[in-house]
């Protein structure tokens, strides 16, 4: 299912430095407790491609087949949506305001009575949300695409790239300062009015964004490259596992980020480097 002695990692979710989970191409999750990893096993073999929680008792991981796993605070429960087409990714707010979405424009939400259907107006994968609230959201994806959700509707928007050019990782402060990441090493930012290309220095594809301010952002993706905002100009950063790809990265604080990818990857970065903190042993 997977090549390479653990397997390629996709998404991360973490709590505190001493409870954060991951989850990857095996479809199994693996947790950290401050200082090891364990792996958590559930009826699930479909690869897991997100993770999002409302809180540590209330965890979902979606992936291939339209799988979803929500974790109680005890189990890992397989959950049944109605829908099979394969999920990208989980974004929620709360408990009860939860988008799952994924490819050829799947996208489910759930109020925290029912799964409903969300029609996002476009056949292509959808690969990332980010809102300041439920009725302000953006929706990035395949071949540039971009949606605007209003808390009843997706609405059409300009697309914010060629077809040439897929957004992966979307991340922001507030609805007027966002940030998208795509291929080619593409980062876009919005300041309310319009999109504009930032210079990133790279050409690899960049599949994950994430900050803590407006002079605080990351962005990680192909080829190790991981690069860093200052709130002036991006630079790139030495990572301690410079042949592993990256596939998302996400923290708690300036002095607390992590990073995930291939072969088991899990990096940290402690304010002044970046240390591997990858799966062990099998």
């Amino acid at each position: 299912m997977f090549i390479g002695e653990h397997p390629d990692l996709l998404d991360l979710w973490v709590f505190n430095e001493k409870k954060i989970y991951v989850v990857g191409k095996d479809g199994i999750p693996q947790y950290f407790d401050g200082e090891e990893w364990y792996p958590v096993r559930t009826e699930n073999t479909n690869p897991l491609m997100g993770i999002w929680a409302s809180a540590e008792d209330n965890i979902f991981a979606v992936g291939i087949g339209g799988v979803v796993l929500q974790y109680d605070g005890k189990n890992w429960n397989q959950l049944d949506t109605g829908s099979y087409d394969s999920l990208n990714a989980a974004f929620g707010f709360d408990a009860d305001n939860l988008f799952l979405f994924g490819v050829g424009g799947r996208m489910l939400y759930w109020n925290g009575e029912k799964w409903d259907y969300r029609e996002p107006n476009t056949i292509h994968d959808i690969f990332g949300m980010w809102g300041e609230d439920v009725n302000h959201i953006h929706a990035i994806g395949g071949e540039g695409i971009y949606r605007y959700y209003d808390g009843k509707q997706f609405h059409r928007r300009e697309e914010l790239t060629d077809e040439t050019v897929s957004l992966f990782g979307i991340w922001g402060t507030r609805t007027d300062n966002v940030y998208v990441a795509g291929s080619h090493g593409t980062i876009l930012h919005y300041n309310g009015e319009e999109w504009s290309p930032m210079e990133s220095g790279t050409e690899e594809y960049l599949l994950s964004i994430w900050g803590t301010s407006d002079d605080d952002i990351f962005a990680v993706g192909d080829s190790a490259v991981i690069l860093h905002y200052d709130g002036k100009k991006w630079e790139k950063m030495e990572s301690p596992r410079p042949e592993d790809y990256l596939t998302k990265v996400k923290g708690l604080r300036p002095d607390c980020v992590y990073a995930v990818g291939d072969n088991g990857t899990v990096i940290h970065y402690d304010g002044k480097k970046w240390n591997d903190m990858s799966l062990g042993p099998v």
